[in-house]
């Protein structure tokens, strides 16, 4: 042995040897874990190396935002106008100021829409005018334009619905295949080509069902089992004003209501009054769904809140970024080596290192706002994306998983039975990425047994 190798093998810390790779390469895998109530790293290898975290990122954006906006924050949408209300008749625009309110969907625009009946209006003699000025513009996903049909690479907007999903709806009806469209959008018609098909089970109901859209048509075919009765599948339509325009105007006709003439966007005058108001759920609601199912629109709706609520130079964009950093550096967190792109993971840009992201681990887990931010991950082998995974260690661990083509990532906390925690990152960069999965899981469940083992051995 070589002076040099073994004056190099001295240089490596005790907590870099730790760590038990498997299947992993040194050179692929960032590692940290640390006590939430102790002071000390437990583990760490590569821990300071900038590495794409995936929707690990998402737990930056969660954290950031119970900080910056408060658990008790809401989206606010409103219907406004300055026309005249006469005999039931709206003489003029309606305006829908929208805020990017994540979870809005069909039953809250519904009670948005009830609510205006309410008040008397039953025609809008004017258009739909969409006021899209709470985002200034929308933040990049760049790299993913082969997805862009694909329901996880829908941008966010301020007047998103649904996430801008239209369901395909499949039932059997007198021993015939059918189709309907949720919600019923009226610009579209659906063209049924399904025929009754005899497989015994049903499966993923895409393999039996191939939807095409052209144009204003969406046809269906193919040959569907009746085991396929009460399946689903998504189907990306319209742009987001599109989607609002016809998803408003086919709810408003089944309210009774007719009108508007058309949809544009439009800001809202000064003078005009308040119709109607429909706050969202507290902000907790929406860091479940982001966190617990990975939902990349959702986190980087909130993501452009931060910078909405926290205006600075005018730019959405820009201020979300700054909201981020201004609160890592509050809270003493590096700031480097840390990239945004659209606080959702969903970036071939956004790094940050596994040193980073366990010390906002840690500043989450230590502060006001820790049960919101912890019960929002998933719960192993429970729940979530972690519903099949890590079933030896159970809803002890609560991890944020993140995925990409070349990257597999694990974020989070695992609570001993004394009721100690230990915060974990793991982060992996590679061309085998997903091969390696598995070895990921292990690396992270070999950490948790080690430190199960100390504290047991601790007196």
């Amino acid at each position: 042995m070589t002076r040099r190798l073994l004056m190099a093998m001295l240089a490596v810390s005790p907590l870099a040897l730790a760590a038990n790779l498997g299947a992993l390469r040194a050179d692929e895998v960032a590692l940290w874990a640390a006590p939430v109530e102790g002071r000390a790293v437990f583990d760490e290898h590569r821990a300071d190396a900038a590495m794409n975290p995936a929707s690990t990122m998402k737990l930056v954006t969660a954290w950031a935002a119970l900080n910056r906006l408060g658990p008790g924050y809401r989206w606010r949408s409103e219907l406004k106008s300055n026309a005249v209300l006469e005999n039931g008749v709206l003489r003029g625009d309606l305006y829908w100021i929208g805020r990017g309110d994540p979870r809005f969907d069909s039953a809250r625009l519904t009670e948005l829409l009830r609510q205006l009946r309410l008040r008397g209006v039953q025609r809008i003699d004017g258009q739909l005018l969409l006021d899209k000025r709470a985002f200034s513009r929308i933040s990049s996903a760049d790299g993913f334009d082969g997805d862009a049909e694909r329901v996880f690479s829908v941008p966010p907007d301020t007047h998103l619905s649904n996430l801008k999903v239209a369901w395909l709806r499949y039932f059997y009806e007198q021993g015939r295949p059918q189709v309907v469209l949720d919600p019923p959008l009226p610009g579209f018609r659906l063209d049924n080509r399904l025929q009754p098909g005899s497989t015994a089970s049903c499966g993923d109901v895409r393999e039996h069902a191939e939807v095409s859209v052209s144009g204003s048509s969406i046809r269906v075919s193919g040959k569907l089992p009746p085991a396929c009765d009460g399946a689903a599948s998504y189907v990306n339509v319209l742009d987001n004003d599109g989607y609002a325009g016809q998803s408003f105007a086919a709810i408003w006709q089944t309210l009774g209501g007719e009108g508007p003439r058309g949809v544009a966007q439009g800001d809202t005058p000064p003078d005009a009054r308040q119709l109607v108001r429909l706050d969202s759920e507290p902000l907790p609601q929406a860091l479940n769904d982001i966190n617990k199912y990975s939902n990349n629109t959702m986190a980087r709706s909130v993501w452009l809140t931060l910078g909405a609520e926290n205006p600075h130079s005018g730019d959405t964009v820009a201020d979300a970024q700054l909201a981020v950093r201004s609160l890592l550096l509050e809270r003493g967190i590096a700031a480097e080596p840390l990239q945004l792109e659209n606080g959702a993971g969903l970036s071939r840009r956004e790094r940050i290192s596994a040193r980073q992201l366990g010390a906002i681990l840690l500043d989450a887990a230590r502060g006001p706002y820790a049960a919101e931010f912890i019960a929002s991950l998933p719960l192993a082998s429970e729940d979530g994306t972690l519903r099949r995974r890590f079933a030896e260690l159970g809803p002890r661990l609560r991890l944020k998983t993140g995925t990409l083509g070349d990257t597999r990532a694990l974020a989070g906390y695992w609570q001993a039975p004394s009721g100690q925690r230990l915060a974990i990152v793991a982060l992996l960069n590679s061309a085998r990425a997903a091969q390696l999965q598995g070895a990921l899981d292990a690396l992270v469940g070999d950490v948790v047994e080690r430190y199960a083992a100390q504290l047991q051995r601790q007196p």
